[in-house]
């Protein structure tokens, strides 16, 4: 039993302290910068944007989505709502706007609720087709994928052109906040996409492996005629596949650290399990990719270890799932083998080992939670620094939410269950 004690301790000790290492390595990383980009005006002449919103009732939030994206300040751009068959007043609403430069797309059952990728790739093909028709160069058109409730930033755009400046470019990721952080467990996931979410984005642009996400993705049209007639697959993941099928094309991905996306966090941990569950299912299967991957002679060698260790991701954190039960195990033997009697606080050496202990526990939260403070600075709204800090403390119970995810995910591969679980909306 000691054992076994000492080598779950030494093994949590060096994952931790790994983690450790990588997360100082990327935070000390200055943002990437690239040097093709050009200064672009606001109203680029040149460049079209259609932004498709996949929709699945949203009464509550997609009116103000729409404005949003039509507030901003530039001519040629496009809304093309895909709406999957919702049984609430959506469609009732967008109809209701009247403007020119809002388009739906209606789908019906059994057509209908496929997924997200499904219905983005219903919706290419005829915008495709369109293209054709009208004889439009594919080159200087942008599909923008948003959420029901993604709002863009006011420089969204800017920032997406000085990006797409670059013909080489296939694809962009633009940053991600949580609107209603003023609760914990929305906070805690914004401190999760808008630090370290980022961090490691940005050092992706150094290894040339930048990952798509399903809010403030960008695909230049082009880049998509080269992956066929159905560019977004049946992963659970879609975001990520495509993004990857557009690297092992020789296409460029960047990340668009100032341009922001706002959106909704889930405010249910039942429902948190079950979107971490379906994103680490998507990561399992885009496993399948593996051998394309290393027989690529698009991808460098350094994009293709990045690439790697996501890959690897859902089977890291299965193992460290099971390390962090057995470490609560480790850690009430050790509290049980305290003779108190002897005077546990005289003790030098268990006040070390508590100490160590917390710093495992709450040393990288209390890293990124700092981190997100300086960060969130920047906005009108940022946080306070008691409130990081009390992040830090919750962080560790924000980790153990993602052991059922993790184990959930892996049961519905086994037993293939690919169920897609919608996620909630809050009145605004």
């Amino acid at each position: 039993m000691n054992i076994l004690l000492v080598i779950l301790a030494g093994t949590s000790v060096f994952l931790i302290f790994a983690y450790f290492l990588y997360s100082s390595l990327i935070l000390l990383l200055p943002p990437f910068k690239n040097s093709n980009a050009k200064e672009r005006v606001k109203d680029d002449t040149e460049l079209t944007y259609l932004f498709l919103i996949p929709c699945l009732n949203e009464e509550l939030v997609i009116e103000k989505t729409i404005n949003s994206i039509l507030s901003l300040k530039y001519d040629k751009k496009m809304v093309v709502v895909i709406d999957d068959d919702s049984v609430d007043n959506t469609v009732n609403i967008i109809k209701g706007l009247k403007n020119p430069n809002v388009r739906i797309i209606e789908r019906k059952k059994p057509n209908a609720q496929l997924g997200k990728g499904e219905s983005l790739n219903y919706a290419y093909s005829k915008i495709k087709r369109a293209v054709s028709l009208l004889n439009l160069d594919p080159d200087k058109i942008i599909l923008t994928v948003i959420d029901g409730d993604g709002r863009p930033s006011t420089n969204f755009l800017e920032e997406a052109s000085k990006c797409f400046s670059d013909p080489s470019i296939g694809a962009a990721q633009a940053r991600v906040r949580i609107t209603n952080r003023a609760k914990m467990l929305p906070m805690l996931q914004d401190i999760e996409f808008y630090s370290t979410v980022a961090a490691i984005q940005n050092s992706r642009e150094y290894t040339e492996s930048v990952g798509l996400g399903g809010n403030g993705q960008f695909t230049r049209l082009s880049a998509l005629y080269d992956l066929g007639e159905t560019p977004w697959s049946k992963c659970l993941l879609e975001d990520f596949d495509l993004g990857l099928s557009i690297l092992l094309k020789g296409w460029k991905s960047k990340y668009l650290g100032k341009a922001i996306v706002y959106q909704q966090g889930l405010t249910s941990i039942k429902r948190f399990i079950r979107q971490r569950a379906r994103w680490v299912q998507g990561n399992i299967q885009s496993m399948s990719r593996l051998r394309e991957i290393v027989k690529s002679e698009k991808l460098q060698g350094i994009s293709k270890l990045d690439i790697y260790y996501f890959l690897a991701q859902p089977w890291i954190n299965l193992l460290g799932s099971l390390i962090m039960v057995f470490s609560w195990f480790m850690i009430l033997f050790f509290f049980q083998a305290i003779d108190w009697q002897a005077g546990f606080n005289n003790s030098l050496e268990n006040s070390g080992a508590i100490l160590i202990i917390l710093a495992l526990i709450f040393g990288p939260g209390l890293v990124w939670c700092i981190y997100y403070y300086e960060q969130s600075k920047q906005d009108a709204n940022g946080t306070s620094l008691f409130r990081a800090i009390l992040a830090s403390i919750c962080m560790p119970l924000y980790n153990i939410l993602t052991i059922p995810s993790i184990w959930l995910a892996f049961w519905k591969q086994v037993t293939r269950k690919e169920g897609w679980a919608k996620t909630e909306r809050i009145k605004e």
